[in-house]
């Protein structure tokens, strides 16, 4: 992944939005080994001493998409299934059912007026991440970022 968080928070998203758009209507898990992340190991808890054994750290990557997930989910782009009563990790890395929003969806599905190409940026997107281009990806995710501020600053009775 790239040095800066914005750097990961963009590619990140624009791979979220990329597999929801594809997968879409049908909710999907996602999960940080999904988007090339290492995912760390929780352990194995042993009733008989009350310790968990094998535990490994969990990485900034790993973080960095849990923060970058919850993110879209608090913004009104996805949802996601809810974790059990009482289970509350210190950073979310699984999210379950999780599909886009009515509101990811219009920006996905939107084609900005100022390009040439006339593609929707979900579809940009899926395409961007099967290429490898990051800086493309994280240039649609920008562009797509800046469209859902519009639509919610449209919705909320604000001058385009």
């Amino acid at each position: 992944m790239s040095e800066t968080n914005i750097d990961q928070f963009n590619e990140v998203t624009g791979e979220v939005f990329a597999h929801l758009y594809e997968n879409f209507p049908i909710p999907v898990l996602l999960r940080p080994a999904m988007f090339g992340i290492m995912e760390h190991f929780e352990g194995e808890y042993d009733s008989w001493n009350g310790v968990t054994t094998g535990a490994t750290p969990i990485s900034k990557d790993e973080v960095i998409f849990g923060h970058t997930v919850q993110w879209l989910i608090d913004s009104g782009y996805l949802t996601s299934g809810k974790l059990p009563d009482g289970y509350r990790p210190e950073v979310r890395t699984f999210f379950d059912r999780s599909r886009l929003t009515a509101k990811g969806l219009e920006v996905l599905n939107a084609v900005p007026e100022n390009l040439t190409q006339r593609d929707p940026i979900g579809q940009r997107l899926a395409q961007a991440t099967k290429s490898g281009g990051k800086e493309i990806l994280r240039s649609i995710t920008t562009e797509a970022l800046a469209l859902g501020v519009q639509i919610a600053a449209r919705t909320a009775g604000f001058p385009s």
